[in-house]
Parts: C-alpha cells; sequence; structure tokens
C-alpha cells in the first residue's frame, strides 16, 4: 500500500515535469468558482504563467553573415493569462451539451530570439460547444468551434495556434487552440474513431490558411498506452515549400493536396515481470503532387519515423526514468525530381515529445534531421523533480534546405543551401521542477546547444554555442 501510495505520487510529480515542458495539463483540482444544479453546472478559473529568459549566442551566431546587427545575447520576460469558463447541461434522452470559451492574453516585454519587441495580443483560447451522449453500447462526442486537438502524441497536429511574432509568448508557446474545428467521435470500450476538420489560429506573419481534413481511430487503456492510425488530407493551403535554386524558387501552394498515413504506438506492461518497460513506435507518409515555379509537376514521397524505449526505475533511490528516441524526417535528395522533403504541418506536444531541444527546436524544425535524445528524470520527492536531456541532431540530406524555406546562401562559389556535413549540433539541457502545491510550481533550466561541423561549415565568420537559461512560475485558479 505504501509502494501504491509512493507512485500515484510519482505520477502525479511525472505528470508537472510534462506540463513544465510546454504539454497541456488539466489537473483535478477545486476551480476558481463553481456553480451547480441537478441538471447544469459552470466552472470558471485562471490560467497563468510567468518566464524569464537570458540567452547568449542566439543561432551559434550564424545571423552575423546577413544581419551583423543582431544582438545574440538578450533577454526577455513572457506573460500569459487565461481565464476559462467551462460548463455542461444534461438535455435529456442521455444526451449532455457541454461547452468553453476563454480568453488567452500574451505581452513579451523585450526582444524575443525572433527579435520580435514588446509583442502583445488578446485573442479568444476557446469558443466551443458540444454534444455528448449514449446510443446503446456506443458513446459518441461532436463538438465545433475553437478549441484544442492533438492528434496521437502531435508529430504533426498538435499547435492549432501560432506562438510568438507579433502576438508575444513565442517561447513560452502557450496558445494552442485551433481556430475552426469541427471533431466527431464514437467510443466503443477501449476503441475510438473519429474525424475532424482543422484551421489553425496563425498571425499574420505565418498565415498560411490551411485546412486539415481526416479520420483517426485509436485503442488505448489506462497505465498501458495507446495505439492508433489516422489518414488525412490538405484541401486547401498556401505554404510554400523550399524549391529549386539558381535562381532560388518556392513551390507555392505545396502543401495543397497533401495526404499523409500516421500511425503511432505507445505502451508499457508488455513484457512480463518488467510493467514500467514502455515502448514507443510512430510514422507517417505523405503523398502529393507539386508544381514547380517552371510548371513542372512532379510527385511529393516523404516520410517520417520515430523509436523509443523506456524504463522507469521505482524502486531505485530518486526513482529514475530512462527514455532514449531516434528520429528520422525526411530532406529532399539533390538532384532527383521527386520532391522527398517532410511537411512538419503543426507539430509539437513538448520536449519529451516533438521538440528536439529547447534551443534547436527553434532552428530544426522537423524536417530534413535525424534526431537522437536521452532523458533522464529524477524524482528526489513527489515535490521536486530533476531532468537531464542530451539532443544530437544531423542533417537527414547534406546539400539540401534545413530548415524550412531557409537555408539558402550566396558565397563566392555560388548559390549553397543546407549544410555540405551532416553533424548541426548537440544540446545538453537541464532542469529543475519545484511543485509547491497543485496550483503552483516553479521550473528553472539552463540549455546549451553546441554547433556541429555542418553548421561550422557554412559561418565564415566563425560560429559559437547558443546557451539559454530560464525560470518560469505557473500559477493555475
Amino acid at each position: 500500500m505504501m509502494r501504491d501510495r509512493l507512485c500515484h505520487r510519482l505520477l502525479l510529480a511525472a505528470a508537472f515535469v510534462v506540463a513544465a515542458g510546454g504539454v497541456e495539463a488539466q489537473q483535478a483540482q477545486p476551480p476558481l468558482w463553481s456553480w451547480k444544479s441537478d441538471d447544469a453546472e459552470l466552472r470558471a478559473g485562471l490560467e497563468t504563467y510567468t518566464a524569464f529568459y537570458a540567452m547568449s549566442g542566439a543561432w551559434w551566431n550564424l545571423a552575423a553573415a546577413s544581419a551583423p546587427t543582431f544582438d545574440r545575447n538578450r533577454s526577455f520576460t513572457e506573460l500569459w493569462l487565461h481565464p476559462r469558463l467551462d460548463g455542461r447541461m444534461n438535455m435529456g434522452g442521455g444526451t449532455e451539451a457541454y461547452g468553453a470559451v476563454s480568453v488567452g492574453a500574451t505581452n513579451t516585454f523585450g526582444a524575443d530570439a525572433f527579435d520580435y519587441v514588446d509583442g502583445r495580443a488578446v485573442r479568444f483560447g476557446s469558443a466551443m460547444l458540444g454534444f455528448r451522449g449514449d446510443l446503446g453500447s456506443l458513446r459518441y462526442d461532436v463538438s465545433g468551434g475553437r478549441q484544442p486537438f492533438t492528434l496521437g502524441t502531435g508529430m504533426l497536429l498538435a499547435m492549432g495556434s501560432a506562438n510568438g511574432f507579433s502576438w508575444g509568448g513565442g517561447a513560452s508557446t502557450q496558445r494552442r487552440a485551433w481556430a475552426r474545428t469541427l471533431l466527431a467521435r464514437v467510443s466503443s470500450g477501449e476503441v475510438t474513431g473519429g474525424a475532424f476538420m482543422l484551421e489553425p489560429d496563425e498571425a499574420a506573419q505565418s498565415r498560411t490558411d490551411t485546412r486539415v481534413q481526416g479520420v483517426f481511430a485509436e485503442w488505448a487503456r489506462p497505465q498501458m498506452g495507446k495505439v492508433g492510425l489516422s489518414w488525412f488530407t490538405v484541401p486547401r493551403s498556401n505554404q510554400i515549400y523550399p524549391g529549386s535554386l539558381a535562381p532560388l524558387r518556392f513551390i507555392e501552394k505545396g502543401r495543397e493536396g497533401l495526404e499523409t498515413l500516421h500511425g503511432w504506438a505507445d505502451v508499457a506492461g508488455l513484457v512480463p515481470g518488467i510493467p514500467t518497460l514502455g515502448f514507443r513506435a510512430e510514422f507517417a507518409q505523405q503523398r502529393n503532387d507539386i508544381t514547380r515555379a517552371s510548371g513542372q509537376t512532379d510527385p511529393m514521397r516523404a516520410q517520417a519515423w520515430l523509436v523509443g524505449a523506456s524504463w522507469w526505475g521505482q524502486k531505485l533511490p530518486f526513482a529514475p526514468r530512462f527514455s532514449y528516441h531516434l528520429a528520422r524526417f525526411s530532406g529532399d535528395k539533390p538532384g532527383t525530381a521527386t520532391y522527398e522533403r517532410f511537411d512538419p504541418m503543426f507539430w509539437g506536444n513538448g520536449l519529451t515529445n516533438w521538440w528536439f531541444g529547447a534551443n534547436g527546436a527553434y532552428a530544426w524544425l522537423n524536417s530534413n534531421i535525424r534526431a537522437r535524445r536521452f532523458t533522464l528524470d529524477a524524482y528526489f520527492s513527489a515535490q521536486d523533480i530533476i531532468q537531464f536531456q542530451y539532443v544530437q541532431i544531423s542533417a537527414d540530406q547534406v546539400n539540401s534546405p534545413v530548415q524550412f524555406g531557409q537555408g539558402a546562401r550566396f558565397t563566392a562559389n555560388g548559390l549553397l543551401v543546407g549544410v555540405p556535413v551532416a553533424k548541426l549540433s548537440d544540446e545538453i539541457y537541464l532542469q529543475y521542477v519545484r511543485v509547491i502545491n497543485p496550483r503552483l510550481v516553479v521550473s528553472a533550466f539552463v540549455s546549451r546547444n553546441l554547433p556541429g561541423a555542418g553548421l561550422k561549415a557554412i559561418a565564415p565568420q566563425g560560429t559559437q554555442p547558443w546557451t539559454t537559461a530560464g525560470v518560469g512560475l505557473t500559477a493555475n485558479f
């Protein structure tokens, strides 16, 4: 019984580690205000996050080649305020209506890593309405409006809102709700199937006018994990793709018509006697026909995958949890007509999922990279958690665009793109989280990203390590 209580406290602590890494986590705690009758209920709350960041060597000094006045050393503060109201009402006949409305306010004080100064915005977070109930042995849930939605573990569809730019809050990335959604789910026991239509909430500086629609099926069991499969398409988008060189041309509306098959498995307890040994595997295949600036139409054949394993030594001192992930996101092979560059779309869900490095995630946008990540979590108590990460990034294809739509440069030898050597960076990340109580969490981190041979080869001005330190306070009521 004592060991079960300890495991429960560690699971609660682990949830706060995930929350500190940027994942939306909803804790079962009393709301700031509530009202309840026999057939209806209203709940109100306030979520806040305040963080201070200090950087040196931002972007490894690469900006010196084209923007010599860019300040590599900077500090800035971000503030997030998110009042929310949600409710439900019994409609009779086994049907329940539910809804949520919230407002998210961001403010950045100073210049962030993208050099946006004092960005701020007040925008709706959620504004949605749904109906759910039972149809015999089936349970249904239909909803629409502005709301968060994550497919699988967030490999492709997670961040429904733009973060940063003129809106502020680019480092904290608290905005997640999609601008427009239509979701339908049907469940029977542990199996859920559904369909979705999504349109992102995008800042003017990043507007793509993308619409995504598709279907999914998932099996999930608490304490064990989930397995799922999805197919979706993009009937509309203005997102450009990197295209041909000399002269440099982009592929207009490259994402429009994209079809993706995406599968995921994240499970534990499969090996008898080792219940805390977990396995993870994901893949995505993308198909399309892209039209280049010359008018030529070529096939797009891109892919990505991730495999990993984890083990939690709950009986060991400090209950260490180890995990290792290996991932590949295909790049466009130079000299071929087929377009192989993977489109990461709206990826996210935190540093233990699809952000590869606290600094690296700014630049390595899950396209044309290979990643290796080792993570160690140590629980000194249920209130004090340490996380260590080591992330190594290499280019999947050399001399091919690395950043999405970026990486081209003029040299004495002509126009070059990407990096001539695969190694991009090594990052070491250390985080401390103090859970003062379920409503109040303090975190602090330091991350140091060392440029690899690929970055050094394209920077005649020289490179330097990119170091970031930060502290954050989460206060939810």
